[in-house]
């Protein structure tokens, strides 16, 4: 059976996983890379598209809409009185040398960029970080330009980096994922007295894993956030990797002559 069939047996058919279980482990390493790739889709665009619009928002606003200012000594100056407050292509800009706004106010934008006071924050598709100034040397309005126009023509590298080691980390922690259920599956199996090695429950634990990771993925795309997920998630797998161990026959009892 190829992968795409196998996928989309494991999102309805523990009896089906329960059979998967004889395969290769190359394989099933393989089912693995490939799941993953898929749920990271969502927020692989989202990521990409976030941070090539927050790079062209922040550098027309740079041109276009700031006052002249430096940073030094940690410290965003300017012969601004009060915050300005801008919004470019659903891209929520601040500049505010006052220390009105908070780094928190910003992150908790969808896609915002905020020059605050002592550090730069931006927030895109739900993710966020902040640099201090005092980590630079002393930098003008013009040395910012100078520095966008440079950093555009290495964007495609960077954003293919940046989904890449997003790509790794989620694949390392999908692995980590399904070998911990693998763990938790002993009980499972012992207590229904099911003779299957440590090999299979991986293989059943990959498997069983796909209907809430398509399922996070589905809402990751709509852009809609599930409260208590991990508990969701867990509770899910759980359930279906013990439907899957459900399936497996019983060992045949001997019977005397």
């Amino acid at each position: 059976m190829n992968i795409i069939k196998q996928l989309a047996k494991s999102t309805y058919s523990p009896k089906s996983i329960s059979m998967f279980r004889f395969q290769g482990i190359g394989k099933t390493i393989l089912y693995v890379f490939m799941l993953t790739l898929l749920i990271t889709l969502p927020m692989g665009i989202y990521m990409s598209s976030g941070i090539s619009a927050l790079l062209k928002g922040l550098d027309s606003t740079l041109r276009e809409d700031l006052p002249e200012f430096t940073i030094e000594d940690g410290t965003l100056v300017s012969d601004a009185k009060e915050p300005i407050e801008l919004t470019k292509d659903d891209l929520f800009i601040v500049f505010d040398p006052t220390g009105s706004f908070t780094v928190q106010e910003i992150e908790s934008k969808e896609n915002a960029i905020g020059l605050l006071k002592n550090e730069f924050v931006y927030a895109f598709a739900g993710q966020s970080q902040s640099y201090d100034y005092s980590m630079l040397n002393t930098l003008s309005k013009a040395d910012l330009l100078t520095y966008s126009s440079q950093f555009e023509s290495v964007l495609p590298i960077v954003i293919g980096t940046v989904l890449l080691v997003f790509y790794l980390f989620t694949a390392a922690s999908k692995f980590i994922e399904i070998t911990f259920l693998a763990f938790v599956s002993i009980l499972f199996k012992n207590s229904l007295q099911k003779k299957v090695n440590f090999k299979q429950l991986w293989v059943m634990a990959a498997y069983s894993i796909t209907l809430a990771s398509i399922f996070f993925m589905i809402m990751e795309f709509l852009q809609i956030s599930v409260p208590s997920g991990i508990f969701i998630n867990w509770f899910v797998n759980l359930v279906v990797m013990y439907l899957a161990l459900k399936e497996i026959p019983g060992a045949r009892k001997k019977t005397l002559d």
